[in-house]
């Protein structure tokens, strides 16, 4: 399985300053790690959204360069690059954008956790022992477990 992040971001002064993000690409155990602009997520973004329905991207205006700001920015970037991973087709457009080798092999998994613990309804009291219990998912476990193993 293929994990895409944007763990941090950085200031580079430069003729004209600016941030540059860094992207960590982890698969089968091999890491790379790319840097890009915003600029250059931008010109992907409409490239993209010419083959593919793109998701949300960024604002490209920021008020000020107050961490908050740049942190918010950070997530939407790396919130829009996972998007995009997992849309059909969207991998290779990824890879080629940070470019990074394209395997067409690759197959993004998505793994169903089983809950940790399931109650089951004979095991409860009820007030009526002749009314029928209705076998409910318990939405909390499997929320829970659906944000950490995705």
């Amino acid at each position: 399985m293929t994990e895409i992040t944007i763990p941090k971001y950085g200031l580079v002064q430069d003729v004209k300053p600016h941030y540059v993000y860094t992207i960590k690409v982890l698969s089968a155990g091999i890491q790379e790690c790319v840097e890009r602009r915003y600029s250059a997520f931008h010109a992907f973004h409409r490239e993209l959204r010419k083959s593919i329905s793109t998701p949300p991207f960024p604002s490209k205006r920021i008020r000020c360069s107050q961490p908050k700001v740049l942190e918010q920015r950070r997530a939407g970037l790396e919130r829009y690059l996972q998007t995009v991973f997992k849309i059909e087709g969207g991998y290779k457009q990824v890879m080629e954008f940070l470019g990074l080798e394209y395997q067409p092999s690759h197959k993004i998994d998505v793994k169903y956790q089983r809950p940790v613990f399931h109650m089951i309804s004979e095991h409860i009291p009820s007030k009526n022992r002749h009314e029928k219990r209705l076998c409910l998912p318990d939405i909390i476990t499997d929320g829970v477990l659906k944000a950490l193993y995705g």
